[in-house]
């Protein structure tokens, strides 16, 4: 039974340092393992490890056969003391192994198993997220910054999640979150990005990229996660707040100082998403201020809210495009979708039609949508559905929908929306994609990112 929490490959790794090569024979291999109780024994040739012998592989063979004629892999990719059991895992499961070696400077010393750092994350995850809690993700920012890496920490907390878990109940909120660590699964880098579930609707990643790429993954994250709940008047936005601490450290410190440092990069992070919510008009409770339809403060007249900078801005024209109606229809001759659009009193009715089977109806409903929304907000907004994906969830279909401009030159966005059916789902969407973009003031239509390409669908 383990004393404390482990979160790093050294506090969980069995030490060992021997090995053999693959001139040795399965006689020397087993009695090493049988020696040091091993759950595998690294081949090594060099500085260089060559592949592993498990007891299993060695139980049935003579004992005059050479370790070379039995070990699994040639080249493995060894962990590191200083990694975290989710890196050590994820080495572990892309190489096919239940072991790995731990490797030290270019030292073998000791081992880690799969077994175990199954048994130490069932202590320290969040059972409904599967997320690592934060004291996981402060082990793992001190070890990076141990090693002289930049650190940097991003604190999220999510906009008008107080509102949905009081107008929709708790397990629309369970489904919320689950459905926001899902979009930033889809974003982080195992190897240089640690994301936990600081608590409630809050959490934190702690990331070794450079300012400028941490930056990018913020602007990133605030515009993939967008979760719409709820239909017509009763629909809420749940967004996202961020907040970003970090930089390089200009000398060596000691642990305590540098768990001190950890501390303040989570502070620093934590109220600057809270300032981040506060810019948008979001109070500490977690709902707009004014009548919160679709997570937007109501504007005054004439007025409209820009989502992407917290202000009210004047706008003419409603900014936001509200699905009416989609419908799918099939016959002898074919399947045809009609999705209908409105911005403010503008409607618009967009149509796709084809042979298809399955959900091949769904990107015809993809396509509809896109020519809905050319016909509604005009040719100036040049996105395209680059990929539709549907979770399975238990109850309501949820589809999460990534967009490109059709010109390659804008970054990509991504909306996530539950319907009663997938149709719906899949504009819903699309929309939640685009009306965070839409919101800003139109651009120059003679900017070559702004001409219309022909709408391309991809499975």
């Amino acid at each position: 039974m383990m004393d404390e929490i482990l979160f790093i490959v050294a506090d969980l790794m069995k030490p060992a340092t021997v090995f053999v090569t693959d001139r040795d024979t399965v006689a020397t291999a087993a009695k090493l393992i049988a020696q040091h109780n091993l759950p595998a024994l690294p081949v090594v040739e060099g500085d260089r490890i060559r592949g592993l012998v498990t007891p299993l592989l060695l139980l049935t063979a003579p004992p005059y056969r050479l370790v070379a004629d039995l070990m699994t892999v040639e080249g493995i990719t060894p962990a590191t003391p200083a990694q975290s059991l989710a890196q050590a895992y994820a080495l572990m499961t892309g190489q096919g192994l239940d072991v790995l070696p731990v490797v030290d400077n270019g030292k073998i010393v000791g081992q880690i198993s799969s077994t175990a750092i199954l048994r130490a994350q069932g202590q320290q995850t969040d059972p409904l997220t599967g997320l690592p809690f934060s004291t996981a993700t402060r082990a793992w920012a001190m070890a990076a910054l141990e090693r002289g890496h930049e650190v940097t920490i991003l604190f999220l907390d999510l906009d008008n999640f107080g509102a949905v878990n009081k107008l929709f109940g708790h397990v629309a909120g369970d489904n919320v979150l689950c459905t926001v660590v899902q979009l930033l699964a889809g974003l982080i880098d195992a190897d240089t990005d640690v994301l936990c579930r600081y608590g409630g609707d809050e959490f934190a990643i702690a990331t070794t990229r450079r300012g400028g790429d941490a930056r990018a993954l913020m602007e990133r994250i605030q515009d993939v996660v967008v979760v719409t709940v709820g239909t017509g008047e009763m629909m809420r936005q749940v967004t996202v707040s961020v907040g970003i601490a970090g930089g390089r450290r200009a000398e060596g410190r000691k642990r305590a100082h540098i768990a001190a440092t950890v501390d303040d990069l989570l502070t620093m992070a934590s109220r600057a998403s809270t300032a981040a919510k506060a810019a948008k008009g979001i109070g500490e409770a977690g709902a707009l201020r004014g009548a919160a339809v679709g997570g937007r403060a109501t504007p005054p007249a004439g007025a409209s809210y820009a989502a992407d900078t917290g202000v009210i801005v004047a706008r003419t024209q409603e900014p936001r495009l509200r699905l009416v109606d989609v419908t799918v229809t099939a016959d002898e001759t074919g399947s045809t979708a009609a999705v209908t659009l409105r911005q403010g009193s503008h409607e618009g009715v967009g149509r796709a039609s084809g042979h298809v089977r399955g959900h091949g109806a769904l990107f015809l409903v993809a396509s509809a949508t896109v020519d809905a929304i050319r016909r509604v907000a005009g040719d100036v907004h040049a996105y395209v559905v680059e990929e539709l994906h549907e979770v399975p969830v238990a109850a309501e279909k949820l589809v999460v929908a990534v967009l490109t401009s059709s010109s390659g030159h804008s970054r990509a966005l991504t909306g996530s929306a539950r319907a009663a059916d997938l149709p719906h789902a899949v504009t819903k969407a699309i929309l939640a994609a685009l009306n965070r973009r839409l919101s800003k003031p139109p651009a120059d239509p003679s900017d070559e990112r702004c001409r219309p390409r022909p709408p391309r669908l991809h499975k």
